[in-house]
Formats: structure tokens, sequence, C-alpha cells
């Protein structure tokens, strides 16, 4: 298990003013020893604060920053024992987030920045804290691989270490918890019905178990909903999510759907759910081809504006069409698109020979008699208007950041509601997880191989420390792509198919 510290990691070096920077004393120190040094060293209060923000510390804001120096000079002034760590444990209960008072020093999202993550569990054990309120913790801190069955496992092979007497590190605890994920017995894994058996050995491999994680996938994952958007019973689970950033991609989506958004960015990288969360909800609120529709993959600025006058009425999402930003006149027809405004005007002003001007047309019955007109004296032939209002949604999902998108025209940051997706290794695979059930999988001919079996035994290995502490998924993402490959592979019964794994 790795360790997250505050701040950035970095020398000292001195600042304008002889004095040693926050930001560095955070790459050596804790933040209350950092605190302390700063105080020492003569700098304002404000300037502490405003150091513990450039460098990205949370939970440290100026009442608590005065409130820690109180108990530090209070110590001292007593002659008692003032380091960071005894003005901490001093330290008064604060607010949580979630509205309950604790030290801070019990926080676990704070810990896990501090320690391990098995450190911390043990330590909210000592503090009596909840299994769950422990799980709480941690996704809040961002973490998602422990469930309560495996906090409650960790926790007992600590206990058991410590009535041995036998000298023990965290690390150890983690070594002695095995595959990941409180498994079942094989006893009991073994009494499923022949049916799921036969299901998960339809293709026979030369599988090793131990290379797989066990992960119990009976045991529910907690979910999130974004209740920012009044709905009822039926939309709230609809738009429910494991990860919080989905189900406020969801709500977002629902917002489009029931049409009182014209238009939604939707950022973040490839194969992580993204189009399957769009296409979900807008399923709900109408049928794919009429009520929406989709255009996926390279996407030219006369497809992207082609495809707008023809379904001018309807939800249009555009999946994966980061190649229209290629150009200015590309941008320019989806800054038009994504307008949030009442009225929404999009031009194209091209020499193609096409190209009808229909800039003096009102109303879509009054372009489409000029496009008529134009058709007649040109033998039949199509035109394309250079100007129509558009009366529909649009929904532009892309695999660029949000710093790239703005690099390629910052408007189209502020021209409609985004959602900036961004989400850890774990977080993925706990999606996947999430999703497994519903997740299909087709061969080329459009044929439907998903199989529950195979789909499990296949996540057990992308999710086995073996393969992703191998080097060759050293700064590889994990997505929803590397499950179908190697998906694909174990349905086609391919004896090395955890190796085509990592071709990705």
């Amino acid at each position: 298990m790795g360790f997250l510290w505050f701040g950035k990691k970095e020398t000292s070096k001195p600042a304008p003013d002889g004095l040693v920077r926050l930001e560095n004393y955070c790459g050596m120190y804790e933040p209350v020893e950092a605190i302390i040094k700063m105080y020492n060293g003569n700098h304002p209060i404000q300037q502490t604060v405003n150091a513990f923000i450039d460098s990205e510390v949370h939970g440290y804001n100026r009442e608590r920053i005065i409130s820690l120096l109180k108990i530090y000079k209070d110590l001292k002034q007593k002659d008692e024992p003032h380091q960071a760590r005894d003005v901490e444990l001093a330290e008064p209960t604060v607010r949580h987030s979630d509205g309950v008072y604790e030290p801070y020093e019990l926080s676990l999202p704070f810990k896990c920045q501090r320690y391990g993550v098995v450190e911390a569990i043990i330590e909210c054990y000592h503090s009596n804290v909840s299994v769950d309120r422990t799980l709480n913790f941690l996704r809040e801190a961002g973490i998602h691989s422990y469930t309560t069955a495996r906090i409650k496992k960790l926790i007992k092979i600590y206990l058991d270490l410590k009535k041995k007497g036998e000298s023990f590190n965290f690390t150890d605890i983690e070594l002695l918890e095995g595959p990941v994920g409180g498994a079942k017995s094989a006893a009991k894994s073994g009494s499923r019905s022949s049916a799921k058996g036969r299901e998960a050995s339809a293709v026979d491999t030369d599988d090793d178990s131990d290379d797989l994680s066990e992960v119990d996938f009976d045991e529910p994952l907690p979910e999130y909903v974004d209740d920012s958007v009044k709905m009822n019973r039926e939309e709230k689970k609809l738009i429910a999510d494991v990860l919080p950033i989905f189900s406020t991609l969801n709500a977002h989506v629902m917002v489009v759907g029931k049409g009182l958004s014209p238009a939604l960015l939707v950022t973040g990288p490839g194969g992580i759910g993204k189009s399957f969360s769009v296409e979900k909800i807008l399923s709900h609120f109408g049928k794919k081809n009429k009520d929406f529709v989709i255009m996926k993959g390279k996407c030219t600025p006369s497809a992207m504006f082609e495809f707008l006058f023809k379904n001018y009425d309807k939800i249009c999402v555009f999946d994966d069409c980061d190649s229209v930003l290629s150009s200015k006149e590309g941008i320019a027809v989806l800054k038009g698109a994504l307008d949030s405004g009442r009225s929404r005007e999009i031009s194209w002003n091209t020499k193609r020979a096409d190209m009808v001007d229909t800039f003096d047309c009102e109303t879509r019955k009054e372009v489409l008699a000029r496009l008529k007109e134009w058709s007649k004296a040109h033998n039949g032939k199509a035109g394309v208007p250079n100007h129509f209002q558009f009366e529909g949604s649009v929904i532009f999902v892309s695999n660029m950041t949000r710093k790239e998108l703005a690099s390629k025209d910052s408007a189209l940051l502020t021209r409609c509601d985004l959602v900036d997706i961004k989400v850890t290794r774990d977080e993925v695979l706990t999606r996947i997880r999430y999703l497994l059930p519903e997740i299909k999988i087709y061969d080329a001919n459009g044929k439907n191989i998903s199989k529950s079996g195979l789909k499990k035994e296949v996540f057990r290995w992308i999710s086995s420390p073996t393969f992703l502490n191998d080097r060759r998924m050293r700064n590889k993402a994990i997505d929803f792509r590397v499950f179908i490959k190697a998906y694909k592979a174990r349905y086609a019964n391919m004896p090395n198919w955890k190796q085509m794994a990592f071709s990705n």
C-alpha cells in the first residue's frame, strides 16, 4: 500500500523575504508542524492561510490555524510538551463534513493522506469509529476498493496478531490479507448450481486461480445520488451510481432529457463509461433514433452541421467526435450548438457547390422551401443550408481533459453545463464491478456473447495485484475497453488470454 502525503515534495528554497515558503515546509513536515514553523518565522496568519491554499492542503482555514497556534503558545507558556503532535492531541473537536463532531486526527480522509489506508483503518478502530463510518470516510477520501467485509477482515487480522503478541507492522497485515475482496469459501463456491458452473467453465483454460482476485460479487456496493435535481423515487434510482461524479453526470443528462437544458459538455478519459451513462439515462426519456440520436467517431465540421440540421428538434449526442475540434470551423459549429441561449442559430459559411443561402429565412419551413427550389434548379441535387435555427439539445462527450478543451477555445466551457470526470484506477475498477451485470459484449456479427460467470472471472483477473502490478501495466489506464478485450480473448478459448489482456 502506498502513502499519500500533504503538500508538494520539493527542496526548501528561500522566499524573496528570506523566509522559507510553506509550500516547501509541507513537503518536509506535517501541516501542524509547518504552521508552528511559519509562526516562529514571523509569517502573518493570512500568509500561512494563502500558502496552504497554494499548496492544495485542505482542512486548515484561518480559524483553525489560529486555534492551533493558541494551543501551541499555551502549552509552551505552561512549560508542557509542545511539539506538533502534542498540539494536535490538545486540539478541540471540530465539525466534520457529515455534521458529526470529532477530532480532525480521527478523520480518515486526513489519515489517508498521512498514513497508509490500513493504518488509518486501525486507528479508526481504536477511536471507536464504526465500520460503516470508516467506509464512508474511505469513500470521502476517494478510495473505493474497500468494502465493510474487507475492513472487518483487516481488523480481525490485526487483533489476531496482537493477541499472539507477535511483532508486526501494517504491511504484514496487508500481506496476511491475501487476495482482495472477502471471498467465499471453496465449499460455498462449490455449492453453486450446475448451470452456473457450466457457464463459468464454458471455456477451458490453464488458469491458475491464485492469479485471480477473490471478489465477493454478492456484497452490494454503496450508491450515491445527486439529488440537486427535483425527482421522484424512480428517477433517483435511475441516476444512482457507485461513484458520485457519475451520479452528477446522470443528473445533468436527466435535466437534458427532461427538456430543461439545451446543452451539456462531458469531459474525461475514454473507456470509463461516460457514453454508457448518457445513453442509459436518455433511453428512459425516449427512443434512440427517434427522440435522441448519436454520432460516434471521427466527425468533420460539415458532417456535424448536416447532422444537426437533419435532427434539428432531437437530442443530438456527439460521442468521441473530438476530431471536429481540430479546425476553427468545427469549433464555431459546436459553439453554436452548445449555446444555452433561447435562440440558437447555426451557420456554415463555405464555398461548397451545394451550399444554399438561407440567412434570410426565419423559419424551418422557409429553409426547406428554399432548399426545394434550389434542388429543382439543379436537377434534383440536394442542397445544404448555410444557416438554420436549431431547436433540439446537444450532449458532447469528449475524451479530452477540461484543460485540453480550454486550449482549443475557452468559450466552449462557458457556453453550457459542464461535467468534468476524473477517476482513479481503483474507481474505474469499482465501477466496472458495479456495472458488471449490465455490461453487454458483442462479437463481430453483433451477437451478444455476454456470460455472467466469464465476466466475473475476467474481472477477477484485471483487478488482481498480479495484473495491476505487472510492469506491462505501468503508466497504462484500466478501463472498460481493457475488460472487453480480455473478455473476448477468454470467450474465444485462448490459452494465453491473461497475457493478451496486457496488450491494450
